[in-house]
């Protein structure tokens, strides 16, 4: 493992304490693990849905799939919320 070493603020510091104090991190060391680990995944997100909307935006380019138009998301929405309460009376 590396080591690097940051210069916060105060106030900064004493908020890492803070959540370390609280029990949700074991250390200041944890804490800034979990932050990049979820930077990462965050970008990785992004990476994936950039990439299917630029495969949906050339579908279209192609003449294929469908546009979605105001109607069209309105369908979507009632959909969901009746597959949803299906699922929540069965």
């Amino acid at each position: 493992m590396s080591n690097i070493t940051i210069y916060l603020p105060d106030r900064l510091k004493s908020y890492i304490d803070a959540q370390v104090a609280q029990g949700s991190y074991a250390s200041a060391d944890e804490y800034f693990l979990a932050l990049v680990l979820l930077d990462q995944q965050r970008r990785q997100a992004k990476e994936s849905l950039d990439s299917l909307l630029i495969t949906g935006l050339d579908s279209l380019d192609q003449g294929e799939g469908i546009e979605a138009t105001d109607n069209w998301w309105e369908q979507e929405r009632q959909d969901l919320i009746e597959n949803r309460q299906n699922q929540h009376d069965a």
